[in-house]
């Protein structure tokens, strides 16, 4: 009860307060992200939107430590503020931001709950966000989309077109720079790996344990790959997944496990032949690098999280077995494993063929 009083006395106070600031002849954005790698990425045709709408705006990025790897390079972006999960962080960042006198906030997706009030406490004019996406903070939002059944992407869309932005291209993006390109090819050369030799990425983690597919089905698929492609394998994953990707790269003859920066793993699958993924950040960032991507999705239903005008990209799904769907309790990709192994395998050939 307490909190509600404050959350709507604050949210009063935000609208009062709008007409006492004065700003600057163009305008100003502030696009809040601070989330993981692949919903960081959903936020970039929204993003480039807005630059091509408003080319002499003022946008910055309120995003967290991955984000910022993300998002760093981005042409459209003129600033980046990083918050972590802790109020000081969130505090410093306040007092950076209170000089920008930002117009419009777009609350595209906040991990954190500090970011709302954050943007009230600004007192930002215009909070764009959508309903029942806000951790139970509404009320500070001076626009409210209804939800609907759609793409993640295309609710990002839809809020900086409520801001008076027009669409254009909707593919994904991810930048990355000369030094990116040369961090990869000296990568390549260090391996050792002959230029005509096609490259083929294999991606066992993600972050929930049901949306994994067993590594056991990844090994046997590099296998069956490398045979019949000759190719050359990568296993790629994260440092916390080191201990995942030696294990399904050392049952590969000649497979080599793959762990670099954000940018310069980029670089590096813009050049592979095709990427074979669990529903996880980088089957995104393969999207954004227009990689041939086969994207493995149970039981997130990938009409609302999948691949998004991404038309060198596939996706195998089964949706959940098991009604109501256990989510994050499941500890076993139990609906995964209803896709047969050998469509995995034909679906991934015919990707590669095309």
């Amino acid at each position: 009860m307490k909190n509600r009083f404050i959350i709507n006395a604050l949210s009063l106070f935000n609208r009062f307060r709008k007409k006492r600031v004065l700003y600057p002849a163009e305008k100003s954005f502030l696009v809040v992200s601070t989330t993981g790698l692949g919903d960081t990425l959903w936020a970039t045709p929204a993003i480039r939107c807005l630059r091509e709408s408003f080319p002499k705006s003022y946008l910055a990025v309120l995003t967290s430590p991955v984000g910022c790897e993300v998002l760093k390079k981005n042409p459209h972006i003129d600033e980046l503020f990083v918050v972590k999960n802790s109020s000081l962080s969130f505090l410093k960042v306040f007092f950076r931001l209170r000089t920008k006198k930002i117009e419009t906030a777009l609350l595209f997706h906040a991990s954190q709950r500090l970011a709302l009030p954050l943007c009230a406490f600004l007192f930002i004019p215009d909070i764009i966000g959508t309903k029942g996406c806000s951790k139970g903070l509404d009320a500070l939002l001076t626009a409210a989309l209804e939800q609907k059944e759609e793409h993640e992407i295309a609710r990002r869309l839809s809020l900086v077109q409520r801001a008076g932005a027009t669409l254009s291209s909707l593919s994904l993006e991810m930048a990355w720079d000369k030094e990116d390109e040369k961090r990869a090819e000296g990568f390549l050369e260090s391996h050792r790996i002959p230029s005509f030799l096609p490259l083929v990425g294999l991606h066992p983690g993600a972050k929930d344990r049901f949306k994994r597919l067993p590594p056991a089905l990844f090994v046997r698929l590099g296998q069956e790959l490398k045979e019949r492609l000759g190719c050359q394998i990568f296993v790629t994953g994260s440092l916390s997944e080191r201990s995942l990707i030696e294990t399904v790269s050392s049952q590969i003859e000649g497979a080599i496990p793959l762990t670099l920066p954000i940018s310069v793993f980029s670089a590096l699958l813009s050049r592979f032949a095709l990427f074979i993924t669990n529903d996880t950040g980088p089957m995104h960032l393969a999207v954004a690098a227009k990689t041939p991507t086969l994207a493995l999705f149970s039981p997130t239903d990938p009409k609302r999280c999948g691949p998004y005008h991404a038309p060198r990209s596939r996706v195998l799904y089964r949706p959940a077995t098991c009604f109501p769907c256990l989510k994050k309790k499941c500890q076993e990709p139990f609906c995964l494993l209803q896709i047969p192994f050998q469509t995995i395998v034909n679906e991934a050939l015919e990707l590669y063929a095309r």
